[in-house]
């Protein structure tokens, strides 16, 4: 079965580390992927609502538009299964939004540690 992943950040070579650990994850475990990305929160919430539901998410806490938090109330909103893990550099900014998040990744993050992450997110490790 095909896990769809959605990645949203406003800087490019986020995105692009961000897809290739997970590619690599997927690959290692032999699960078919789609990605999805998006670089505002407006970008993420029409992905959200065009799409069927995301298996997981990544999100960056803190985009031009908003906060990740908006993102995640919507993925939620659309199916509760939606796993989903913020990123972000200030942790404790966001300590009273944990409820919509299964996971905090803090930047700056290594591959590895984020692929462990990822896998965790998923269940899969």
């Amino acid at each position: 079965m095909k896990k769809r992943i959605l990645i949203v950040d406003d800087v490019e070579f986020n995105i692009e580390f961000e897809g290739k650990v997970i590619k690599s994850l997927m690959d290692e475990l032999g699960i078919d992927i789609e990605i999805d990305t998006a670089y505002t929160v407006e970008e993420a919430l029409s992905n959200i609502a065009e799409n069927d539901r995301y298996d997981a998410m990544v999100i960056d806490m803190n985009l031009p538009d908003g906060s990740g938090v908006d993102i995640a109330k919507a993925a939620l909103k659309k199916s509760e299964e939606t796993r989903i893990a913020a990123l972000t550099i200030y942790p404790s900014k966001y300590e009273d939004q944990h409820a919509f998040f299964d996971l905090f990744l803090i930047k700056p993050i290594m591959p590895e540690t984020y692929k462990q992450n990822f896998g965790r997110l998923l269940g899969l490790e």
